[in-house]
């Protein structure tokens, strides 16, 4: 009985020093999004990042795996919706992405491509919760996020080149084409 109540009060110590310090690093700067986390905050959010993706999500292939250019179809998607965070490159190097916390992770980093095919599907999907990445479910059909899967895949490979979306060439006299219709999702 006595090691059980020596371990409750152990415990319960542990927790005040910890909150104690908790209070004192968010009252000495907060919480801002412009500070660099330390090493242990960062290690944290990581695990957290994992343990958000259910299992069976993380086991998912994609079914368009064998298609290699299947990611062109996604390449003027992603320039419209991702870009503006994760940089035209993939890289995340943008004035929004530097301005955020976490950092907007390079798409081409082997910790990105590390993930399977599934944990990709399921963020685009369903976002991460206290960062900036947004769920898109509502928004894209399974196959469209399937198809950006495709383009992080080829992330590490991203050439200007790849990234340049060819306009078609107006036939002389021809009258010119109807303007696309406005989107129909959210930004």
């Amino acid at each position: 009985m006595r090691f059980l109540r020596d371990a409750v009060i152990t415990i319960l110590l542990l927790a005040i020093v910890a909150v104690t310090a908790a209070v004192v690093v968010v009252r000495r700067g907060g919480l801002a999004a412009s500070d660099e986390p330390g090493r242990l905050e960062r290690a944290v959010a990581s695990r957290l990042v994992r343990l958000a993706i259910p299992a069976d999500a993380d086991r998912q292939q994609s079914p368009l795996g064998g298609q290699a250019d299947v990611w062109r179809q996604a390449r003027e998607h992603y320039l419209d919706h991702c870009a503006v965070c994760h940089g035209r490159d993939a890289k995340g190097h943008t004035d929004m992405g530097a301005n955020m916390y976490p950092k907007v992770p390079d798409l081409a980093s082997t910790q990105v491509q590390g993930r399977s095919d599934g944990a990709l599907f399921y963020i685009i999907q369903n976002g991460i919760r206290w960062t900036g990445m947004p769920a898109w479910k509502k928004e894209h059909t399974p196959e469209d996020t399937w198809k950006l899967v495709a383009f992080i895949r080829k992330a590490p490979t991203l050439t200007e080149a790849d990234m340049k979306i060819e306009e078609p060439v107006p036939t002389p006299g021809a009258k010119p084409a109807k303007e696309a219709p406005p989107h129909r999702h959210r930004h």
